[in-house]
């Protein structure tokens, strides 16, 4: 009991990865998933789909069990897709919202028992794209605006018994994201799809690492008042305020122009 345990999904690369290595530094007792086996001088690791309850719920129990508590859960594990709406397949969509959707559903819903008991914290990494809609990315900024969406709601039921939950809006990272995302033949879109999804990996190698993240990650979990949300980078905490003072019609504009 003396040490606090962190749980972090999608542990084995990019962010996770980065954060596990911080916790562990720190003096954290560190339980890090992922779908694959994963080994990290320091990290627990178990095997877990995050889109299965039942794997959640398992995992939760079995670090509960074998540390007698849970402080912190760190929702990181998510994957891409692309292409226009009108062309994605219903089982792209699915999967989509099974793993960055239903995946931080899971794992919340498992461990919050746990976490009124310790008075823990939630950590949901959601994106900017959750605010800005791009196109031949709706998908997965449906999936974001709707973790964001749960997280507040989930934030005013748990305010009462001591829990607190963060929604981190990191902009363009540099991972292994970008390779990983599902492309597609986009038929008559496939020009403009093709131009945006370029423009889009463009600025995500070229972003933040995944380091500097995780470094903000980690300050809001070592805060007794963390923030309610917390985007990462100037640029787009700049392009946030921008989105509350101009008209949407302008915002959408810009854009389009920037990824259609």
């Amino acid at each position: 009991m003396d040490k606090k345990v962190v749980l972090i999904t999608g542990v084995s690369s990019g962010i996770g990865l980065e954060l596990a290595k911080k916790f562990i530094k720190s003096g954290w007792k560190v339980y890090g998933v992922s779908r694959k086996e994963f080994s990290l001088d320091g990290l627990s690791h178990i095997i877990c789909d995050v889109s299965s309850l039942k794997q959640c719920q398992e995992t939760v129990k079995k670090i509960v069990e074998k540390e007698g508590q849970l402080n912190l859960v760190i929702n990181n594990a998510g994957m891409g897709i692309s292409g226009s709406i009108e062309n994605t397949s219903e089982q792209d969509a699915r999967k989509i919202y099974d793993v960055n959707f239903f995946g931080t559903f899971f794992m919340c819903k498992s461990a919050l028992p746990f976490l009124r008991e310790s008075k823990g914290k939630i950590i949901n990494v959601s994106s900017v794209a959750s605010k800005f809609y791009i196109p031949f990315q709706g998908f997965y900024s449906a999936t974001k605006a709707s973790v964001d969406a749960i997280s507040a709601a989930m934030r005013a039921e748990t305010k009462p018994y001591g829990v607190k939950i963060t929604n981190v809006l990191p902009g363009d990272t540099k991972t292994s994201f970008t390779a990983n995302r599902v492309k597609q033949d986009d038929g008559v879109y496939n020009e403009r799809y093709t131009s945006s999804i370029g423009k889009m990996e463009h600025d995500e190698q070229n972003g933040m690492s995944s380091e500097y993240v995780a470094k903000v990650i980690f300050k809001i979990a070592n805060k007794k008042r963390p923030p309610l949300t917390k985007t990462i980078g100037v640029p787009y905490k700049f392009l946030l305020f921008l989105a509350k003072i101009l008209p949407n019609r302008f915002i959408e504009w810009v854009v389009s122009k920037m990824y259609s």
